[in-house]
């Protein structure tokens, strides 16, 4: 079953964040990792407003490799630059399919 990993994002240093979301990308790929969209945040439609400016949604395979990528030597390494460049909010989920008609 597919999972996915979203994040909220505040950038609070570009140039880091820029080279923290490229690195993350490659090594996301050895795991099956498919970036599903990333926007930026427009309008609180409800809830409070935590300020995040932009949403990250990333698909993985499964749980496991999306756990696999996370505890992975190689992004444990670039999590300093992560927390140089960004606040982020990072929650995985299980996907289940959706029917057709809400």
């Amino acid at each position: 079953m597919p999972a996915l990993m979203i994040s909220q994002v505040t950038v609070t240093d570009q140039e880091k964040f820029q080279d923290y979301f490229a690195q993350t990308r490659t090594i996301g790929a050895k795991y099956g990792a498919k970036a599903v969209a990333r926007g930026n945040h427009a309008k609180t439609l409800n809830g409070d407003d935590d300020g995040h400016q932009m949403v990250v949604v990333v698909e993985f395979p499964s749980m496991e490799q999306l756990e696999a990528w996370y505890d992975s030597n190689e992004y444990k390494a670039i999590v300093p630059l992560r927390e140089e460049g960004s606040h982020q909010h990072m929650v995985a989920y299980e996907a289940q399919a959706v029917p057709q008609q809400l």
